[in-house]
């Protein structure tokens, strides 16, 4: 046992650390009378309500059974011969693209790990998809938003789907500046990739949905997989959750005081810190078992040397409360003692 207790902080998971609202938490257990009946395939209301959120017509959203289960069906309908995507980055879009040739336009450690101009001339007609994650993890580094657009009309030229991951971008205090959602009737090439898991705190209820003006991708998507895949308790989670507003820009602003915080903290902990925007950070110590030594004292975080672009000595930590982040810090001098 740790000396904070058999519970462990952990810190390895990106899950608002202010836990479920109220509203959400009532809907779900609303919902719990409608499970002796299927859900509605085409969820109809929580579509809606994505949509009236987003600004968007209803028919540009699909939901699925969480990002992955979309990822999944994106795979199947657009078939891509051949993608680019940066590294490091979310392994679940190479875990998706089973026989398609990938490249990598790798993200550079001189650079902080930024995506520049230089994606701009990786892409070309030779691709059938390009795949970003914005903000992107395990960086927690944004796009500039005008690169965003150039990047989206770069892959519109050359005839390439660009599917841009936004699931971390409702913890960005700029959040609507760099969603590209008022691009995608222009661009019917664009597909945007959100979530509610992280916000809301429901990693057990499987909510995610895309966005795109190319209808037949949509109408793909239905036909890719089973039609009852988004549970009903799940769709009554994301009707509620896309009226909190107000949650997720609060979030946003408790989140961005706590990343200043911990940033200052590991920095004095002599670790390097890279300049991440979401919930949370992306560092490197010259303790390859960090770790494992910081198990043992009852917090967890995530070894990134398995991600490509990365090696040993790089961790991610999720940005909690300020008391996590203190035993965190607390832990990281101790063993620095040692």
């Amino acid at each position: 046992m740790s000396e904070f207790g058999a519970q462990p902080i952990d810190l390895s998971a990106n899950i608002n650390p202010f836990g479920v609202p109220e509203a959400v938490r009532a809907a779900m257990h609303r919902a719990v009378d409608e499970c002796a009946h299927y859900p509605d395939p085409f969820c109809r209301a929580a579509r809606q309500a994505v949509a009236e959120a987003e600004g968007i017509p209803a028919d540009m959203v699909y939901c699925g059974n969480g990002a992955a289960d979309v990822l999944d069906r994106l795979a199947a309908v657009l078939r891509p011969k051949r993608v680019l995507l940066t590294a490091p980055t979310f392994a679940e879009y190479e875990r998706t693209l089973t026989g398609a040739e990938i490249d990598f336009h790798m993200l550079r450690e001189s650079e902080d790990f930024a995506v520049t101009e230089r994606l701009l001339s990786d892409i070309s007609s030779k691709y059938d998809a390009v795949y970003l994650c914005n903000p992107n993890n395990p960086t927690g580094r944004t796009a500039q938003p005008e690169l965003m657009r150039r990047i989206v009309q770069k892959c519109a030229e050359n005839s390439v789907y660009l599917i841009v991951d936004e699931c971390f971008n409702d913890f960005l205090l700029d959040a609507e500046q760099h969603s590209l959602s008022g691009l995608l009737e222009a661009f019917p090439c664009l597909i945007l990739l959100r979530a509610y898991t992280k916000m809301f705190a429901v990693p057990g209820v499987r909510f995610g949905w895309c966005m795109t003006a190319d209808r037949t991708v949509i109408d793909g998507l239905y036909r890719a997989g089973q039609p009852w895949n988004v549970s009903v308790i799940a769709q009554a989670c994301a009707e509620a959750a896309a009226k909190q507003n107000g949650w997720r820009d609060q979030t946003a602003r408790r989140i961005a005081e706590e990343r200043a915080y911990l940033i200052d903290g590991l920095r004095s902990c002599g670790v390097r810190v890279y300049p991440g925007e979401a919930n949370f950070l992306l560092f490197h110590s010259s303790d390859e078992k960090l770790d494992e030594k910081l198990r043992k004292q009852g917090i967890m975080i995530r070894n990134c040397s398995n991600y490509r672009g990365l090696g040993p000595g790089f961790y991610r930590a999720a940005v909690k409360t300020r008391d996590a982040s203190e035993k965190l810090l607390h832990a990281l001098r101790q063993i620095q003692e040692i």
